[in-house]
């Protein structure tokens, strides 16, 4: 009896308006947080959060974008880092052979592109990826760009397991759907375990990454014009390694494209060396 009784007035509860305007609200507002947790930057500006009105390629807002320094002219015409002297080549690039044929990145590491990257690539926001692969592509296109395939820079497994993923590899990816091109990023590992290049200065960084790489799969780059896609460009070092190895694999040319650079700073004391300026 009981048991009808319960029934009858569940039924009721459901034929009544205001409980039933109550629950769809409440099921709407569940929806639309999950939808924002997910999608947070298709609505937001990935740096400060802000409602993006109309939503854009790179993910920002009108005042974020304003403040990162995009890269144009005043560069290194070999690693393309910031080069405010009316030299052709940063002191580093005269300092030490460079592999690659040119790398070119789309901003400074500095402000909120460095923010942005520390938070890809240690704070696990994957989904900047997209972002990060857009402004790649129409750097590519700018820059006149002309290759067969693309690969990234490799991580060890050991730091790819406690990261969870490869920040390079994810981007690289991206771009290479973005321009119908392939990616064999899979044909080149990093094969030997060294210091991580962040705590070295620039003489040290030339010898950190010599022997680090390998490329297992040599078919796939012989006679190719690769494009070597990594999140920052410090010194050039591990980029100039990567294209050594691709080089002596068959590569018929190697190029670079970041998401940023480092500015060009020297130590006083030693116009040869170079400051770490990454953390």
């Amino acid at each position: 009896m009981r048991a009808d009784k319960k029934k009858a007035d569940e039924a009721k509860d459901y034929a009544n308006p205001k409980k039933e305007g109550k629950a769809k609200k409440t099921l709407v507002k569940l929806i639309r947080n999950i939808r924002q947790a997910i999608f947070v930057d298709k609505y937001n500006c990935l740096n400060c959060g802000k409602e993006l009105s109309n939503p854009n390629r790179y993910g920002l807002c009108d005042e974020c974008k304003s403040k990162i320094e995009f890269l144009h002219d005043d560069i290194c015409h070999k690693c393309g880092r910031q080069e405010r002297s009316e030299a052709d080549y940063c002191l580093t690039c005269q300092n030490h052979e460079r592999h690659f044929l040119r790398n070119r990145s789309v901003c400074v590491y500095d402000g909120i592109a460095k923010t942005m990257i520390h938070r890809y690539k240690f704070g696990g926001k994957k989904y900047y990826a997209p972002y990060f692969a857009n402004m790649l592509a129409d750097k590519y296109l700018d820059e006149g760009y002309d290759v067969d395939v693309i690969v990234s820079v490799p991580i060890s497994k050991e730091r790819a397991r406690k990261r969870g993923y490869n920040q390079s590899q994810i981007v690289a990816k991206r771009l290479a759907e973005a321009l119908k091109l392939p990616y064999v990023g899979e044909c080149i590992v990093k094969n030997k375990n060294n210091i991580e290049q962040a705590k070295l200065s620039g003489k040290e960084r030339e010898e950190n990454v010599l022997g680090v790489y390998k490329v297992i799969d040599k078919i796939a780059v012989k006679g190719k014009r690769i494009l070597v896609v990594d999140d920052v460009l410090t010194t050039g070092a591990t980029m100039s390694e990567v294209a050594r190895v691709l080089y002596k694999a068959g590569a018929q040319k190697v190029e670079g494209l970041t998401i940023c650079a480092t500015s060009y700073k020297i130590q006083s004391s030693n116009l040869g060396g170079e400051e770490n300026n990454e953390e």
